[in-house]
């Protein structure tokens, strides 16, 4: 995929890691009584009582939704394979910490760093990618990150990583991307990695 070798992959975590089960849509409605723009970005022209209130909202149902989603599938065998190779993991999310952490305490997928909107600027900003890499001690060149949506291969460019996009319905193509994937399961290729998983 490239001359440099890639010592640290970063993740996106709804739709990359775990199964969507926010309702973006659902919630704008509650918070805004509208669906437009995006959530992190609206709440942030709040102020006082009216943005306690939505950011109430929105971890509501983010560690709702950290209760029941599920893994994508694919991401537990790449998760254990790119660890066995030594390649140092992350995950960058706008989602809170708080919903994170349940997720983790779950699952318990082995991320040496996760970056959290509680932590840095949220994507598109280059902010969280950058702190992801500092904590897994490794420069961006040296670092891919994979996502699902256009503020994903945004915020990898800006930061100067590789940009992977699993493409889906929504966002079939991105111009930030350095590589367009269908599957989890292409990843160990685009890394030189066997396609067989870890050894036995």
């Amino acid at each position: 995929m490239t001359s440099v070798a890639i010592r640290g992959a970063l993740f996106d975590l709804d739709g990359v890691v775990v199964a969507q089960c926010l309702d973006f849509m659902a919630i704008k409605q509650e918070i805004f009584g509208s669906t437009e723009g995006f959530i992190l970005e609206r709440i942030q022209g709040l102020s006082g009582a009216e943005r306690v209130r939505a950011e109430a909202i929105l971890e509501h149902h983010e560690t709702g939704a950290a209760t029941r989603c599920q893994p994508l599938d694919g991401i537990v065998p790449l998760l254990r394979q790119l660890d066995h190779y030594g390649v140092r993991l992350g995950l960058v999310t706008r989602n809170s910490r708080k919903s994170v952490d349940l997720i983790q305490a779950r699952l318990r997928l082995p991320f040496s760093a996760i970056v959290t909107r509680e932590d840095a600027p949220p994507k598109p900003a280059p902010d969280p990618i950058l702190l992801a890499c500092q904590r897994l001690a490794v420069a961006a060149h040296e670092a891919l990150f994979v996502g699902d949506f256009e503020f994903d291969m945004l915020a990898g460019r800006r930061a100067g990583v590789r940009t992977v996009l699993l493409c889906n319905p929504l966002q079939p193509f991105s111009r930030n991307a350095d590589h367009l994937i269908a599957s989890l399961a292409e990843i160990p290729r685009l890394l030189g990695l066997p396609d067989r998983g870890v050894p036995a």
